[in-house]
């Protein structure tokens, strides 16, 4: 209802401004809106480069504004040249046709353009169904609750109602955007609607990096923010939250993300929907993988069958209470993460540290080569897996991981 509502004040405005302006603005109008729909994107390509310039750097800002400046610039222009052409017309009626000639012409001129108006009206309707379209394609994916704003609720009928009214296809036949603006906001819906599958996305082999190595692990670590999500809050509530503003303020960390999502949109989906990877998959170390305190002991036993009972006992007693929370991680771009390491150096009174080791990881016949470091500790590691379970050789000492 609310878009033949709106389609109808468009109408009936523009119908009202035709008989006003005359025929030929509004002729002029309706050729500047076609011209304008199809050149906006075209042209706003130069208003997203030069809006940074003009201390404008947020990215969603530019993408929303950009197209609309270009399609106003291309508006006016026809309505500048419109207001030429009228004015040189109107004073020759004026002075030079007589009053018989410009009382006709006034009077076609008024009601031509009021029929004109319909099509501006007409044309003005599917262009705001397009940017509607578009607009709420996200907002009733990522926003689509009864607790959400009042402002994002109102969109939102507007995106219900373009849909059951048929005009979405309409709107999306003028000039659909990128398959990739489409899937990303697909994706986006996903994630937004189904809370459960952000501990699979945090799992997804080339975020695994990106959560370690920047910010972003701020937002693993924020109960408060995983908890929000979890309930359903709504998505201005999580948008406010003190680390989400600030990941969003740092641009390149954005367009870093947004480059990673972008190269890996399919794959990222499937992984989501069936938790499995047809680019990453084949890759057998890529992963989180948690230490296994029990298996490893009997790799103890194994590789020495002569330990002494007690020195066996007191090796127990200090991998279950220390290696429990370590965690060893590879993500896609060959960068290898040791966290929770425990270092057994401190007195026998103090309970050991633990040290977060960071390096690399190298594939070599099947096998391979791990190394990493921290404050000036180098460890280097063969490993051999399965991909269910990890097996970590220093020396004589064999570590044992299982899959996450």
């Amino acid at each position: 209802m609310t878009i033949w509502i709106l389609s109808l004040l468009l109408v009936a405005a523009a119908v009202g401004l035709g008989l006003r302006q005359g025929a030929i603005r509004a002729a002029f109008s309706f050729i500047g809106i076609v011209f304008a729909a199809l050149l906006a994107t075209t042209l706003g390509k130069l208003f997203a480069w030069l809006m940074p310039h003009l201390g404008i750097h947020n990215q969603t800002v530019i993408w929303m504004l950009a197209p609309i400046e270009g399609f106003v610039l291309i508006l006016i222009l026809f309505k500048s040249a419109a207001f030429f052409v009228h004015h040189k017309v109107e004073m020759f009626y004026k002075y030079k046709a007589g009053d018989l000639r410009l009382s006709l012409w006034e009077r076609m001129n008024g009601r031509l353009g009021a029929c004109i108006g319909t099509l501006n009206g007409a044309a003005y309707s599917v262009v705001i169904s397009f940017a509607l379209f578009n607009f709420t394609y996200w907002t009733t994916q990522i926003a689509p609750g009864p607790d959400e704003n009042w402002k994002v609720r109102f969109v939102n009928r507007f995106g219900n109602d373009l849909d059951s009214t048929g005009m979405s296809k309409v709107a999306k036949s003028v000039a659909p955007l990128s398959q990739n603006y489409y899937k990303t906001a697909d994706l986006a819906g996903l994630i937004c609607q189904n809370p459960k599958v952000v501990q699979r996305l945090a799992s997804y082999p080339p975020f695994l990096s990106l959560l370690q190595d920047t910010d972003l692990r701020q937002l693993a670590e924020n109960s408060d923010l995983a908890n929000s999500w979890k309930s359903g809050a709504p998505l201005g509530q999580i948008l406010n939250n003190d680390t989400v503003k600030g990941i969003l303020k740092n641009n390149d960390l954005v367009d870093l993300v947004y480059g990673v999502v972008e190269t890996n949109l399919d794959d990222l989906t499937g992984y989501l929907k069936t938790g499995q990877s047809a680019k990453y998959d084949s890759e057998k170390i890529l992963g989180r993988w948690d230490f296994n305190v029990g298996v490893s002991l009997a790799m103890v036993r194994q590789m020495r069958p002569n330990i002494p009972p007690r020195e066996y006992a007191v090796t127990r007693i200090l991998w279950n209470s220390n290696y429990a929370n370590t965690v060893f991680i590879a993500g896609s771009d060959g960068k290898a993460f040791l966290n929770k390491w425990p270092t057994f150096k401190n007195p026998p009174n103090q309970t050991p540290s633990t040290v977060d080791f960071k390096g690399n990881w190298e594939e070599n016949g099947g096998n391979y080569t791990i190394q990493v470091s921290a404050n000036g500790e180098n460890k280097s590691y063969r490993a051999t897996t399965d991909g269910l379970r990890l097996t970590v050789s220093e020396g004589k000492n064999v570590y044992i991981f299982d899959h996450e």
